[in-house]
């Protein structure tokens, strides 16, 4: 596209002996031309920094340039720098504005014969963009059916999508790859629409562009959008630490394009990278499960490694693999229920598993005297019947607890039992 660019701008230059540029919108400089007359302060500046300042594009705002059909001539204004005025004309795509093309004159006259070439050079950069366009889409779709084969169960689907990307050469797959996953989470509990998923795409795309080409992969899903990333190892820095800071930068710019639309929390999950790419999907499974185990436990980080996330693997593999076989134990079940009227006895007995029965640091992590921890401690050993100073009763009544978190039968860390700062995060699941 940049070469088509070139040529047109060339060719405009060339016929109207004077200096020319084509920049996208926010006045970031595609290309431009050699002019022996030399450039005023504003174009050699944009020239070096490959877009003009904050100044030109006030100054093109307050003459309405964007909202301009044909040529137009924008005034010169020696205080930025513009000591030249320019003419220019808008380049739209399905009337939304693409690019600027801007001739450099001494003499705010034209001629009419030269306008109409500015017009026309700009209907050639329409074009181009119209056909990028096209290019963009029938490539995103490629890379959609691909990657969506590539995490399929099929693993002759899976060999087939690695030949179609290594034939289409999108992406290095011959460099270990890993997959970090995005999950939405509603404050209203509601799920993504048209238009989240839009800025959710949109947001990662803004994120493949800073990195360079072939090295990412991006998907949007119904509840969730992925980002899969390919790098070599170089032993430098550790291969997740990597990832989990590309992901979090990620996951940052998908927040924020998504508080457009309404209070969203956005949670992620990294894989481990996979030396073959038709493994991606095991990467995939633990993103998904780390950003889900994130939003339902809601005490870690917001971005977490399948790494990090501890005995809360294991549990969560359980819950995916075998939900039917998860029957919470009678007693905790029970601590649960009374949670959700309001009695905090589940919440005690878990804070007091969490620091290894510690009673001291218990009390004061819950805000109560150590004698009033006993007593919540007794009546929780009487409703359940478990032995709080036996070791198996322990363990059974920690997992137990963990596991409704995962399961949702209990809200995340720091939301009250009536959900008022409920997340509203969906149950575990690899769909």
């Amino acid at each position: 596209m940049i070469a088509e660019l070139q040529r047109i701008a060339d060719r405009l230059g060339a016929a109207l002996d004077r200096p020319v540029a084509i920049d996208d919108t926010q006045l970031r400089q595609y290309v431009y031309t050699y002019h022996p007359s030399g450039n005023d302060p504003a174009r050699e500046q944009a020239i070096l920094r490959r877009h003009a300042g904050p100044d030109i594009l006030r100054w093109i705002t307050v003459h309405r340039a964007p909202e301009r059909k044909g040529a137009f001539l924008l005034p010169a204004n020696p205080a930025i720098g513009m000591t030249c005025p320019r003419w220019a004309a808008v380049a739209r795509v399905g009337g939304k504005a693409v690019a600027y093309i801007w001739v450099q004159v001494d003499d705010p006259e034209l001629a009419e014969s030269r306008r109409r070439r500015i017009e026309a050079a700009a209907e050639s950069v329409a074009e181009v963009f119209q056909r990028q366009r096209h290019i963009d889409e029938l490539r995103s779709l490629s890379e959609r059916e691909s990657l969506i084969r590539l995490l399929s169960d099929d693993i002759e689907a899976r060999v087939r999508a690695v030949e179609r990307i290594a034939d289409a050469d999108i992406f290095r797959h011959e460099w270990p790859a890993a997959v970090a996953v995005f999950l939405p989470v509603s404050g209203t509990g509601a799920g993504l629409g048209e238009a989240e998923r839009s800025s959710l795409s949109a947001a990662l795309e803004s994120v493949r562009m800073t990195l360079p080409a072939r090295q990412t992969l991006s998907l949007v899903r119904q509840n969730h959008g992925l980002l899969v990333m390919a790098r070599p190892d170089d032993g430098a820095v550790p291969r997740h630490t990597l990832d989990q800071r590309l992901a979090e930068t990620a996951r940052e710019k998908i927040e924020l394009a998504l508080s457009a639309t309404g209070p969203f929390t956005v949670w992620a999950g990294v894989g481990n990278a996979c030396p073959q790419l038709t493994e991606l999907v095991a990467s995939y499974r633990e993103a998904l499960r780390g950003a889900q185990v994130a939003a339902s436990l809601g005490s870690m980080a917001r971005t977490v490694h399948h790494s990090g996330l501890g005995v809360y693997a294991r549990i969560a593999q359980l819950v995916n693999d075998q939900p039917e076989e998860v029957v919470l134990h009678p007693g905790i079940r029970l601590l649960i229920d009374r949670e959700s009227v309001g009695a905090p006895l589940a919440e005690t007995l878990e804070v007091f598993l969490d620091n290894a029965g510690d009673v001291a640091r218990s009390a004061q992590r819950l805000h109560l005297h150590r004698a009033s921890l006993y007593g919540r401690l007794r009546r929780i050993e009487e409703l359940t019947g478990l032995d709080l100073g036996n070791g198996h009763d322990r363990l059974v009544a920690h997992l137990e607890l963990k596991l409704a978190r995962l399961l949702r039968l209990r809200q995340p860390y720091g939301v009250d039992a009536a959900g008022a700062a409920s997340t509203g995060s969906p149950a575990l699941s690899d769909t």
